[in-house]
């Protein structure tokens, strides 16, 4: 059932705050399923694209902005700046992808090209967007909640976040969208605190973890599982299995980046750590040939120069967000850290 929820009330309430500046309220009683406000916010859709090193020499994109990079494709993927593009359309229908922009959960998922979505509203904390055909869509999962295409999944991008100046060390000749003077498309701030209605959407919230933790939600078959990610350290990979597949997590503390690969290539298995004596545009390596790998799972050096990594379908988010849309994920907790 969807409603629309114009305030929210709730008979008993207690503050609960978590990581950083993430404050919620876990709510007594029964909570509605949607807290839908569709038109809130308008989609961006086809704008014209231009290459990375082209836009930044207009400045107007500072070096710290958040983007949304995609890595697989023509021009060696791409880069959406959040404040310029995502922040205030929160829903971008490409020939590139379909990007979706939920600050609540603190995450940007891209899936493959489409149009016609739109924003729609909030559920468990989640945004929800609304397909063409009236389906509604789970933003951060890309599952059909209701409608003509109920349980089907759209196919995630390979794609991280990270910042502007950083991508641009590593792929200036990558796509990124046109921005003309700087006013044709309005520039917002990326939201500090969660939303009311993403608040009065919350439902009972997965304990394991503080509300707010980020967390790289990984999935391989049909198997889930949360990566904590390291904040007390700048640079770090995590080994892992995950249904049957053997993974690698890279975190890279300085622009808040966490990304999964296969440690397979072709038929050889590599065995990645994060190498503190590594440049910051390619922090980690494999025992095996000892190539440093960037974070968009490019070789640059060593035996496997310009080799690329097969992509784990992830993206970056809070952990309630992941839990309440894969209630049944595990949580990554072995002690070694490569």
């Amino acid at each position: 059932m969807f409603l629309a929820v114009a305030s929210f009330s709730p008979a008993v309430s207690l503050a609960c705050c978590f990581a950083g500046a993430f404050c919620i309220c876990a709510t007594a009683g029964p909570q509605p399923d949607v807290v839908s406000k569709p038109g809130l916010f308008h989609s961006l859709t086809e704008p014209p694209c231009s290459y990375c090193s082209t836009q930044n020499r207009k400045g107007l994109v500072r070096y710290d902005d958040v983007v949304i990079a995609w890595i697989r494709g023509a021009h060696n993927g791409g880069a959406i700046p959040l404040r310029h593009f995502l922040s205030a359309p929160r829903v971008i229908n490409d020939t590139y992808g379909l990007f979706f922009y939920d600050p609540d959960g603190g995450y940007v998922s891209a899936f493959s090209k489409d149009k016609g979505y739109e924003f729609f509203g909030w559920r468990k904390g989640v945004m929800v967007v609304k397909g063409p055909d009236g389906t509604l869509w789970s933003a951060l999962a890309g599952r059909a909640l209701e409608g003509p295409k109920k349980g089907q999944r759209l196919q995630r991008l390979p794609s991280f976040l990270t910042e502007w100046g950083y991508w641009l060390m590593l792929h200036p000749e990558s796509t990124a969208y046109n921005l003309f003077d700087g006013k044709r498309y309005p520039l917002a701030e990326l939201p500090a605190e969660m939303s009311a209605d993403a608040k009065a959407s919350l439902g009972e919230i997965d304990s394991r973890l503080p509300a707010g933790t980020p967390v790289l939600g990984v999935e391989s078959g049909s198997t889930s599982k949360a990566y904590p990610l390291d904040l007390g350290r700048e640079r770090a990979c995590y080994l892992d299995q995950l249904d049957g597949a053997s993974i690698a997590v890279f975190w890279y503390k300085p622009t808040s980046s966490a990304v999964a690969f296969s440690n397979k290539l072709e038929d050889r298995a590599l065995t990645f750590y994060a190498d503190d004596g590594s440049p910051e545009t390619a922090p980690f390596k494999d025992r095996e040939t000892g190539s440093r790998w960037t974070l968009a799972g490019r070789a640059v050096d060593g035996p496997l120069r310009g080799r690329e990594l097969q992509w784990i379908n992830s993206v970056q988010c809070k952990w309630y967000a992941w839990a309440a849309e894969f209630p049944e994920t595990a949580i990554y907790a072995a002690a070694a850290k490569q």
